[in-house]
């Protein structure tokens, strides 16, 4: 019961969340357009991605899913360019 009171705090004076929602979808944004080039351009792919025979959209998924997020938001940067 104590976990939940707190918990209720902080939703209610502690965490701002509009801005984590904000966050999210510029997170969404950010896979979407990494997703979109690669798939368009999967030449771009490290050639690692691309040998494992499993498809195109399967390389993408992978390769994104293995970046950080500074790293997503860099190349993101640089693709868009």
């Amino acid at each position: 019961e104590a976990a939940n009171t707190l918990r209720d705090f902080l939703f209610e004076r502690v965490y701002d969340v509009r801005a984590a929602r904000r966050e999210a979808e510029r997170a969404r944004e950010v896979v979407r357009s990494l997703y979109w080039h690669f798939t368009e351009a999967p030449n771009e792919l490290p050639e690692e991605f691309i040998k494992l025979g499993d498809g195109v959209e399967r390389a993408v998924v992978d390769y994104i899913a293995g970046m950080t997020d500074q790293y997503a938001l860099k190349i993101a940067k640089e693709v868009s360019k």
